[in-house]
């Protein structure tokens, strides 16, 4: 027994020296040979090692080489896929024995790989290793390696990273297809992990179109991981233009169970987009976003949940579900909002007095000449962009302190929004609207190929002066009351949906005024009629109601009543939406005489009130008695119906019809 312990004492001593001794007898240009055609066999190219190469089996497995560099597939842009300064790798052998791998040092110096993907959609890092020789008759081939188990840990005890580092490293990436290209550069990481138990990090930074990038990953337990099960995950990523944190846990590598806490910073929106190389268009756009949350995603499905948002001044909280298991992604969600104000990112309104094109204008014949400038530059001809509408289907509710829409403000409100198959539809069951209350629906359906919208709201208690002035730039009515409005329509610009509405609705106004104009003393002054409206002048109601309809963009009012003291006032006639015109008749009854007609026309923010002499004869015609009694206060001196007219009354009646 003593002597084969010494047999084999002396086996061991002999195996030791000939591995230390081995780098020596053997020249290295064979190891190099063997090396170069163990990657060729695997990849189908070839290996280049035109620097100095060491090599050693103990204490460890080392070896160093210089300039390296790897072939790129045929056909590419670059001759080399992956070109080095120095490879430098230290391998303890011993644990190798027990199926465990201790790597005492793994560094890159300046890398240089480059990343392509040819026209056929082939990446270049897919490799096509040479045949293997073709089996001897009488002999089975090669099985192929067992996948029992399926537990890519079991076949690995332990893994150990000491000193494993990137230095100064750049990475190219080129698609053919799409004929994009990037690239990184000045690549440096650093990797740690004492055990597969123990907490794995890795450590290092990049520069991307001229901006560092730094970059932190930490995993608990990295042998959870790589078993399938749950651990420990955290990534970081900062850079001038965004950081991103997300701190939680992972099921497997890659994670097919992810859940955690997230923090997005985005500084700059524009600065965002034009470092990523997709700058945005001139125009407005949301400048600070910064969004915090949890994050859970199984398969198709992702929730975010307990969510800070704040856009800019805006600022929500709110939860978000989305599944990507159907035929388009279903979102479901709530979010309540302090107080949203659009304004800053819509485009700016048309320029006052800006002429519209005869061609935008639905219906305009070549030739003809547009609408008045003033009336044609409220409404856009630009395209109502619905597509985003087809792109997923969602349920949401939203609650808000206060919204803000061009000059419209609205007070707190509730809405749940529906949308499916590119229709949207908005349930407004509490608005709030200058000092009123209301509710209201909103239906957009971008299915077709022309937009169609229908609205109905009903509102009571709203001081309709500030909302008509927002909504429309009108301010020449005021009062408090009710506002009912059922209308739909259909087009693929504003002014084409202005143009086709169509529906009907009611007013019923208390304590209000009409601005600009004296409707009793215009009709007590025959010969005084106005162009413009006189910003003195005002017209008392105590009330005014009236209901309406509307087709093709035309305002229709039959039973406008107005109600001023003892003077009563009716009213007819149209509002043109699509031309921001009216055309208006009304007629105040002082009593004991006949009723005087007063047109009310031109562009609805410079309206001209003028006594209708016309109408006026009609109603003289057929009430004679009355028209004496009206000359004499005009000043004339008849007796009875056959008397004389005075010269006073024949002054007025020579200012009325001219010469």
């Amino acid at each position: 027994m003593k002597k084969v312990l010494i047999a084999l004492g002396a086996l061991i001593v002999l195996v030791i020296a000939a591995a230390l001794a081995a780098p020596f007898l053997i020249p290295t240009d064979t190891y190099k040979a063997r090396l170069i055609a163990l990657v060729k066999d695997s990849t189908g190219r070839d290996l280049k090692i035109a620097g100095p190469v060491k090599f050693s089996l103990l204490p460890e497995l080392e070896i160093e080489a210089g300039d390296v560099s790897f072939a790129n597939a045929p056909g590419a842009h670059f001759p080399d896929m992956m070109r080095l300064k120095k490879l430098e790798v230290r391998l303890r052998v011993l644990p190798l024995l027990h199926g465990a791998i201790e790597v005492g040092s793994f560094v890159l110096t300046s890398p240089q790989i480059a990343l392509e993907i040819d026209k056929s959609g082939k990446p270049n890092w897919v490799f096509a290793p040479a045949a293997p020789p073709p089996a001897r008759a009488g002999t089975a081939p090669p099985a192929a390696p067992s996948a029992a188990g399926g537990n890519p840990a079991g076949a690995l005890s332990e893994l150990r990273l000491d000193d494993v580092r990137l230095v100064d490293g750049s990475v190219s990436y080129r698609d053919d297809r799409a004929t994009t290209a990037e690239q990184l550069d000045a690549i440096d990481m650093k990797l740690s992990l004492p055990s597969l138990d123990s907490p794995f990090a890795a450590d290092g930074s990049a520069v991307w179109h001229a901006e560092k990038i730094a970059l932190t990953v930490a995993i608990a337990k990295p042998r959870a991981l790589i078993s399938g099960t749950e651990g420990g995950f955290q990534i970081k990523l900062a850079a001038t233009p965004v950081s991103f944190n997300f701190a939680g846990t992972a099921t497997g590598l890659p994670p097919s169970k992810l859940g955690g806490t997230v923090d997005l910073a985005i500084p700059s929106v524009r600065g965002l987009a034009k470092w990523a190389g997709a700058p945005l268009p001139p125009g407005p756009v949301p400048e600070k976003i910064a969004i915090k949350g949890r994050i859970d995603m199984a398969g198709p499905k992702m929730s975010f949940s307990d969510a800070d948002i704040a856009i800019d001044a805006i600022t929500a909280k709110g939860s978000l579900a989305v599944d990507t298991g159907g035929q388009r992604p279903a979102l479901t969600g709530t979010l309540a909002i302090a107080k949203l104000d659009v304004n800053p990112y819509l485009p700016p309104p048309p320029a006052a007095g800006a002429p519209a094109s005869p061609a935008g204008v639905p219906g305009a014949a070549p030739g003809k000449a547009a609408p008045p400038a003033a009336a044609a530059a409220g409404w856009s001809d630009a395209p109502i962009d619905t597509s985003a509408l087809a792109m997923a289907d969602g349920d949401f509710d939203l609650t808000a302190g206060a919204i803000v829409y061009r000059k419209i403000e609205i007070g707190q409100s509730a809405l749940d929004v529906h949308l499916k198959g590119g229709k949207l539809t908005a349930n407004l069951s509490k608005l709030s609207l200058y000092q009123g209350q209301g509710q209201g629906k909103v239906a957009l359906d971008g299915s077709g190929a022309t937009p169609a919208l229908a609205m109905t709201f009903a509102l009571s208690g709203v001081q309709v002066e500030p909302l008509l002035a927002a909504a429309a730039g009108m301010d020449k009515v005021s009062g408090t009351g009710k506002l009912n409005i059922d209308v739909t329509g259909t087009g693929k610009s504003q002014r084409a949906l202005i143009a086709t509405l169509g529906g009907k609705g009611a007013v019923d106004l208390a304590n209000g005024q009409i601005k600009g104009v004296n409707l009793i003393g215009l009709a007590a002054n025959l010969t005084a009629p106005v162009t413009g409206a006189n910003s003195d002048a005002r017209t008392d109601f105590g009330s005014l109601t009236g209901t309406f309809t509307i087709a093709k963009g035309i305002v229709k009012n039959d039973d406008l009543k107005l109600e001023s003291g003892l003077v009563p006032v009716t009213g007819n006639g149209t509002v043109d939406l699509p031309d921001r015109t009216v055309d208006y008749h009304v007629t105040v009854s002082p009593a004991g005489a006949i009723g005087v007609p007063i047109a009310v026309t031109g562009p609805w923010d410079n309206l001209s009130y003028r006594p209708d002499l016309g109408a006026a004869l009609q109603g003289a015609a057929k009430s004679p008695g009355a028209v004496l009694n009206q000359l004499r206060n005009l000043g004339g001196n008849a007796a009875g119906a056959g008397g004389n007219v005075g010269s006073g009354a024949m002054d007025k009646l020579k200012g009325l019809f001219g010469k």
